[in-house]
Formats: structure tokens, C-alpha cells, sequence
């Protein structure tokens, strides 16, 4: 019986969706271990279209709601995800550019 309640478990964790890095905005907790956070992420410095979300730090959590948006706290019970900046781009699950203008922030679509 356990074993059949152990495989079903991992049943289930296998297909329960995992966000895609458009669905990750709102509260953004910054986490140094990169086997903690929800996402790992590599930051693109150069060029914004080699990102996959183009992101807008904003000042309040009320205006963060769309992708894109982020508003990072130091409440890990706040946050709605957490993510580690990694080094290498290859091990990151996804790559984000910072922009200071808030029209650009979104999902670059590739």
C-alpha cells in the first residue's frame, strides 16, 4: 500500500504544470541557494532580446501583476517566487534583462 501511495505521489508531481518564466511576477524573493529557489535565473546584460523576460523592478507590490513586473522583497513568506542568480547561462532556467522603463517590461516572445 505504501508503495502504490509513493508512486502515485510521483505520478501527480510529474504532471502538475511547472510556470513558464511569463508566469512568474508579483512578489520575487532573492534566495543565495540556487537548490532553494523556485527558478534559477541568468542576467543578460547586453541585449534584451536574448532574454526571455524583460524585467521592470517595481517600487510597489500592488502594481506588480503582469509578466515582467517584479517586486522583490526580504520575506521569503511573502514572496510568491524565488530565484537564485546563477553565473552560467546553461544551468539557469531562464534569462531575464532589467529595464528601467516600464513599457518594455514583459515576455519577449522568441
Amino acid at each position: 500500500m505504501n508503495l502504490l501511495f509513493i508512486l502515485w505521489l510521483w505520478l501527480v508531481g510529474l504532471t502538475t504544470p511547472r510556470p513558464t518564466p511569463c508566469d512568474v511576477f508579483g512578489q520575487i524573493y532573492v534566495e543565495k541557494d540556487p537548490y532553494l529557489a523556485t527558478f534559477r535565473v541568468f542576467v543578460e546584460k547586453e541585449n534584451e532580446f536574448n532574454a526571455h523576460v524583460i524585467v521592470f523592478r517595481e517600487t510597489n507590490p500592488l502594481f506588480a501583476d503582469k509578466p515582467g513586473f517584479w517586486y522583490f522583497t526580504d520575506k521569503r513568506g511573502f514572496a510568491h517566487y524565488s530565484i537564485a542568480y546563477v553565473q552560467d547561462r546553461n544551468v539557469a532556467d531562464f534569462v531575464v534583462y532589467f529595464t528601467d522603463r516600464e513599457l518594455y517590461a514583459g515576455c519577449n516572445k522568441r
